[in-house]
């Protein structure tokens, strides 16, 4: 009864628009989050449905009357260290105890250090079966190559069969182990991208919105997406480096709840300059 509950205000209805801000620990807070409470505002008063991110934000988000479901990111890496390698920063009993809706699990299908994550996300995923908490589990094809990222963008660009391949891999991992809600990259298409969402075996999917694009850009995969059979979206990068950003949450909100059109959305906001990355 208590993961129906917190997953029914992460996902209200059938679709959710999340936002995450756990990347002010990974890069620093640079850019759009160098103020992450002030951005979580904006989030909110746009229409966000969640956010993620790590103990500090929720508790001045609460103190600031913020109120938004909160997905606590479990497990953390830098930059500044090994990347791709996440570990262990925090418990569910804690998550619990600071009254979130949700907990978060990162997993790098394919680095060296998989097994660790593996056994991360196994062990999570019995804690929330235990305090009855909802677990998103972040599943990306990525792993460390001659020294930095490798996000598999070359296989993405020009085998896009085998990039579907090792997506669907990643959530059916997820899936397996325990989550109730999957966080991955899109494939590209919505041809490519049903096949991931058949592989969740009904488990609810979420698309990462990666670096900022144009707004065109973002609100085409997002509807590529939802089309696709995706439950919604995670856009953080994307959504907290605009000017605009209650404007552009509420796009989101019109593509993956209402099923609006991204040409649709935009006629409605003119004044947008939707080809570039504003």
């Amino acid at each position: 009864m208590g993961k129906t509950v917190r997953l029914a205000r992460i996902v209200p209805g059938v679709r959710t628009v999340m936002v995450p801000f756990d990347d002010d620990l990974i890069n620093g807070p640079y850019a759009g989050l160098a103020d992450p409470v002030a951005r979580a505002r904006e989030v909110a008063l746009g229409g966000a449905d969640a956010i993620l991110g790590f103990p500090r934000l929720l508790t001045q988000c609460t103190e600031r009357g913020i109120r938004l479901p909160f997905v606590a990111n479990l497990t953390a890496s830098t930059v500044l260290g090994v990347h791709t390698r996440k570990v262990a920063v925090s418990s569910v009993e804690r998550a619990v105890g600071n009254g979130c809706d949700g907990v978060a699990v990162h997993v790098n299908v394919s680095d060296r250090q998989e097994p660790d994550m593996l056994s991360t996300l196994g062990a999570v995923a019995e804690d929330c079966e235990r305090w009855g908490m909802p677990l998103l589990a972040i599943m990306y094809p990525r792993r460390t190559h001659n020294g930095a990222d490798d996000n598999y963008l070359e296989l993405k660009d020009h085998e896009r069969a085998r990039y579907a391949d090792l997506v669907r891999h990643c959530v059916r991992i997820a899936v397996e182990l325990g989550a109730d809600m999957v966080k991955t990259q899109y494939t590209g298409d919505p041809e490519s991208f049903a096949s991931v969402t058949t592989a969740s075996m009904g488990v609810p999917v979420i698309v990462a919105g990666g670096p900022r694009t144009s707004i065109r850009e973002a609100l085409t995969n997002a509807h590529g997406a939802i089309t696709a059979g995706a439950t919604g979206v995670c856009f953080g990068r994307q959504t907290y480096n605009r000017p605009d950003i209650p404007g552009f949450v509420g796009m989101l909100r019109a593509v993956v709840h209402d099923g609006r059109a991204p040409d649709d959305v935009l006629a409605d906001r003119p004044g947008i300059p939707a080809t570039s990355a504003q």
